[in-house]
């Protein structure tokens, strides 16, 4: 995740924005058009947005909900041996503390981007200037997959 870049208007984008820009531009840069970027770009952009994403089409659905498995949210159909088998193959890394990371170091960088009640604006409130754990971390170390 890089810094936090600013639209045509002034307002500097959030890390949803950003993601679903650099994800357009990348398809672009490989030939897709609108009608094949537009539907990625609101996917990722609507990833944190609960109640909405799941009623923007198939694309946006399964990418909030891939996100959601991520965290060990709606994943009941998988076997334990299946997410060890998952797991082996793509390791966590840490994922939850490193996405916190990465949002709040962009919110430093863009602080309209980390408005109040935004996912950036509550990561870095939570997190403060001594990097306490966030709620997110804290709920990841319960998780199914853990943190």
């Amino acid at each position: 995740m890089g810094t936090a870049t600013v639209s045509s208007s002034g307002w500097r984008k959030g890390f949803e924005v950003e993601g679903a820009d650099m994800a357009a531009g990348f398809l672009t840069g490989h030939g897709y058009g609108l009608r094949e970027t537009d539907p990625v770009w609101e996917a990722i952009a609507l990833h944190t947005s609960p109640g909405i994403a799941e009623r923007r089409g198939v694309l946006a659905y399964l990418t909030r909900s891939g996100v959601g498995a991520g965290f060990g949210i709606g994943v009941d159909f998988v076997t334990d041996a299946q997410g060890e088998a998952i797991h082996m193959r793509y390791p966590r890394l840490n994922m939850v503390t490193a996405l916190v990371d990465d949002i709040v170091r962009q919110a430093a960088h863009a602080p309209q981007a980390a408005v109040s009640y935004t996912v950036a604006g509550e990561l870095t409130r939570e997190r403060g200037g001594r990097g306490a754990p966030t709620t997110l971390e804290l709920a990841a170390t319960t998780s199914r997959w853990g943190a």
